[in-house]
């Protein structure tokens, strides 16, 4: 049977459908986005079926997809084993330590930021470092009677640094993966945006906290929380030596997937020679995640419930198992884009679109933009990779425009402003774990808000300079 080409209307209106359904099943009522995927796929291949497609044609495409993927579903589940192991190896557990010892209550905003970054960097989760060092310091500005809503802007932009650019980080994968590029180039290319963010932030979080008075009473919370720590694991600068390997592979250009492995292994080697616990254990870490309860101090250790509550969301994450959740959603999101991609609404609407786009300036403006209205909609960045992935690859091979552009104003459009719509479950996350209302903190996300600044200016940039713009060779 031909397959027919839909008219522009019903393209239009069956887009429309499938942003409804994104809205009300993710955005308001709060479906799992794997439902909301099988859904709108299964409403998207009737769609097809009607213009002449059948599902072996979107077999077809889902198949095509995947074999492109496995090469990062490989590294996605190498780092799911790699952060359980880095805990029971202690790699974790001392970045923690001495981003705690940094912490200073003269420069609170500051330091508050500088210790989120090397933390979520070396976790590559702004959740978790949020949930964990994020509270502390809280507390500590609560103790010092300062601006809760500005250290919770800089928890949270400290936070989405290494969700954004740590190897360790589901979405800086997906995000390389979505747009087809290689994990470190993405990585080096978001640097045009970062540093000068980062940089930008440093300023501003000293600048609004210069004036702090200094902290007069012992900081309870962080003194507990590092005790803790060194009483659970022998933390010594040896068990930074896995994370040091990452560090000279992405330096050589190493294969990631193999450097991740060695990592991996020579964590469960330091972790036998120096933590206490058994074999059998740090295999368990390796693949269903680690847990404090393989510490055999720790219900003795942790007897604050507020530091056993904190040291659980720290140290109970990774194994293999743990990117199962991810892969799913990935999966789920590629059978939606080949039954879009066979039901040919979206080359219609592409068609017209990319007439529109005659422009670099205009492609990167219009991915930065869709990206942060569909994680407005959608609340997860995930979905938004994939389906802007679909929208404007014909235009970014039209402009000859390197796929890298597309995974840093996918990042910068979608994974860092994530946090800051008060509906989303990121945004949701943040406000109750640190206590903070979204739209307090908002205004004080200097990094987050000034990446973005960043890169609408090179999108502007583009049309007189080729830098901060890479182009296919």
């Amino acid at each position: 049977m031909t397959i027919r080409q839909p008219s522009f209307p019903s393209a239009l209106i069956i887009l429309f459908i499938i942003f409804i359904f994104f809205l009300a099943g993710v955005g308001i009522l709060g479906y799992p986005v794997e439902f909301v995927l099988i859904m709108v796929t299964l409403t998207t291949a009737g769609y097809a079926y009607f213009y002449g497609a059948r599902w072996k044609d979107i077999v077809s495409l889902f198949m095509e997809k995947i074999k492109d993927a496995v090469p990062a579903m490989l590294i996605l589940l190498s780092i799911g084993m790699l952060i359980g192991c880095w805990i029971v190896s202690g790699t974790i557990p001392l970045m923690v330590l001495y981003g705690l010892d940094m912490v200073s209550p003269h420069y609170l905003y500051l330091t508050a930021f500088l210790v989120t970054v090397c933390i979520s960097l070396f976790t590559g989760t702004s959740w978790g470092t949020a949930g964990t060092i994020g509270v502390a310091l809280i507390a500590v500005s609560s103790a010092m009677n300062v601006s809760l809503a500005v250290t919770a802007g800089a928890i949270i932009s400290g936070s989405y640094f290494g969700d954004k650019l740590s190897p360790l980080s589901d979405t800086t994968n997906m995000a390389a993966m979505a747009a087809g590029v290689e994990l470190w180039q993405s990585i080096r290319n978001m640097m045009y945006t970062s540093l000068p963010a980062f940089i930008f932030a440093c300023a501003g979080f000293w600048w609004v906290g210069q004036d702090l008075a200094p902290l007069n009473e012992q900081i309870d919370n962080i003194s507990v929380m590092r005790e803790a720590l060194q009483q659970l694991f022998w933390l010594n600068p040896l068990c930074l030596l896995p994370a040091l390997l990452v560090f000279v592979g992405a330096l050589r250009k190493w294969d990631t997937t193999v450097v991740l492995v060695a990592s991996l292994f020579f964590a469960l080697l330091l972790g036998g020679i120096f933590q206490p616990v058994s074999w059998p254990d740090m295999v368990q870490a390796a693949i269903n995640g680690f847990k404090n309860s393989m510490l055999t101090p720790f219900s003795t250790i942790a007897r604050d419930p507020d530091v056993a509550t904190n040291l659980t969301v720290l140290l109970n994450r990774g194994g293999i198992y743990s990117i199962v959740s991810p892969i799913v959603v990935m999966l789920c999101a590629f059978l939606f884009a080949s039954a879009l991609e066979a039901s040919g609404g979206l080359n219609v609407v592409l068609q017209r679109l990319v007439k529109k786009l005659s422009s670099v300036t205009r492609v990167i403006l219009a991915t930065l933009f869709s990206s942060t209205l569909l994680v407005a909609c959608t609340g997860n960045a995930v979905i938004s990779f994939f389906l802007v992935k679909s929208m404007y690859d014909p235009c970014y091979d039209r402009h000859k425009l390197h796929r890298v552009n597309m995974s840093r104003a996918m990042e910068s459009g979608a994974t860092l402003l994530e946090g800051l719509f008060p509906w989303t479950i990121s945004g949701m996350f943040m406000a109750k774990t640190l206590g903070v209302a979204t739209l307090d903190y908002l205004p004080w996300t200097f990094f987050n808000l000034s990446c973005f600044a960043l890169a609408l200016m090179y999108a502007f940039l583009a049309r007189w300079s080729r830098f901060g713009t890479r182009y296919v060779e």
